[in-house]
This record gives structure tokens, sequence and C-alpha cells, in this order.
């Protein structure tokens, strides 16, 4: 028997469907250099320690133990009539809760494409972002790299990373996160309780945000949302 201990793995995602799919691929990852050509000779690297589909859920799972990574959707669904705050998390907010308060490496694993998603992810905390179009081999890729003390972004996300737009850019991650927020129908109240700030600091990121996109109504503000996949 090998004295290999392997790496514990958390999975956060809300449709089932993605979740167990991601629990079977993880599963059935190669060890470690297989992508490359080189087998470390290490069985059965990662086990899946859980797979949760809420903020709840997750805090619930590291009350107990602290896995080595967590694969973690960027947006995630809240029960309506949950009103914890801490409940409510999620995008850059649960991001950087989980870097604040453990040790524990995050991937994203996320439908939005946007670069402004991407590093606002990356400022908060993530150690690596991938699509859910991603292959298993770029998953075990993002996983070798992260856990190696890397950052991993998935190669087809990395030039719209690289080649910004200059006005989307200037956003600031906080400002982000209250424009995805309301793209998700929440109300400046609701996403002030999110992100612990107060109303009237709310308003100001929205503010300001509609002031760096050149946007004048708040009609108009949601299509830009609509545009930039928030």
């Amino acid at each position: 028997m090998s004295d290999f201990l392997p790496i514990n793995i958390v999975i956060v995602e809300d449709s089932t469907l993605v979740r167990k799919g991601l629990v079977s691929i993880v599963r059935n990852l190669p060890p470690p250099g297989v992508f490359h050509g080189v087998s470390l000779g290490r069985p059965a690297p990662y086990r899946v320690s859980a797979d949760v589909a809420s903020t709840k859920e997750l805090l619930a799972i590291l009350a107990t133990h602290e896995p080595d990574l967590i694969l973690l959707d960027y947006s995630l669904n809240a029960e309506v009539e949950d009103d914890h705050p801490l409940h409510a998390l999620d995008g850059h907010s649960l991001i950087k809760y989980i870097r604040k308060y453990y040790k524990i490496k995050v991937i994203v694993v996320s439908m939005h494409y946007s670069p402004i998603i991407i590093r606002g992810a990356l400022e908060a905390g993530a150690h690596g972002y991938i699509s859910k179009a991603a292959n298993e081999e770029t998953l075990g890729l993002a996983i070798e790299a992260v856990l190696k003390g890397g950052t991993f972004i998935e190669h087809r996300l990395l030039k719209s990373v690289l080649h910004r737009n200059p006005e989307a850019s200037a956003v600031s991650p906080k400002e982000l996160e209250v424009l995805r927020q309301m793209g998700k129908g929440l109300r400046l109240t609701d996403i002030a309780i999110s992100m612990n700030l107060s109303i009237k600091t709310v308003s100001a990121h929205k503010l300001r945000a509609m002031e760096k996109l050149g946007v004048r109504s708040e009609c108009e503000l949601y299509r830009v949302i609509d545009s930039l996949a928030l």
C-alpha cells in the first residue's frame, strides 16, 4: 500500500448536472505529469471530499475541515428565504472571504468569459480561472499548476484578459461586483448586505461604474451588464 495522501477537493456548483460531471472528471483525472507525457507515479491523486450547491453548504464544510483546493462556480444561487449575510456571498466577495479566512487554493470554473470578471476573480485571490467549456486536460493542468503555487488561466481566455478594453478595465472589482449582482436582479439593499457595505457606498459604486462606462440611465446600464456577460 502507498503512503500517498490524496489532494482533497471541494466542488461548489449550483447546477446538479455540472457539479456531478466535475465530480466524475476529478475522480478520473490521471496523476500529475501525465498530461505532459511524464507520469510521476502517484496513484489516485485527487479525492472529492465534498460537492455542494451553495455558499451555505460550503461554509458548513469549511467549519469542519479545510480541503486543499476548491473548484468554485463564480455565480451561485442563494436561497430566497435565507437572510444570513454570509450565505448570500458569491463571486468576488466569496473568493475574498475564502482567501481571508482559509489557506485554500481556489480555481474558478465559470460560464463567464468577460475579462473584467476574470481579472476581478484573480484580484480577489483566485489562483486559477477556467471556463465550463474546458476539457479534462485543461482542468488537470489548472489543478497541477495551482497546487504547485502558480496561477492558471485557460489559454483561450488569456488573450481577452491581456488585450482588455480600456474603458471596461477602469471599472474596479467592487464596482463590477455591484453591476454583476444588479444583473442577478438584486436590489441595492440586498447587494449592500451581501458585500457588507452601506447602501450609500453601493450606490456610489454603481454611479462611478456608470460614469466610467459612459452610461446615462439605468435602462442603458442593464443593457451594458448584459453585453458584458456579468
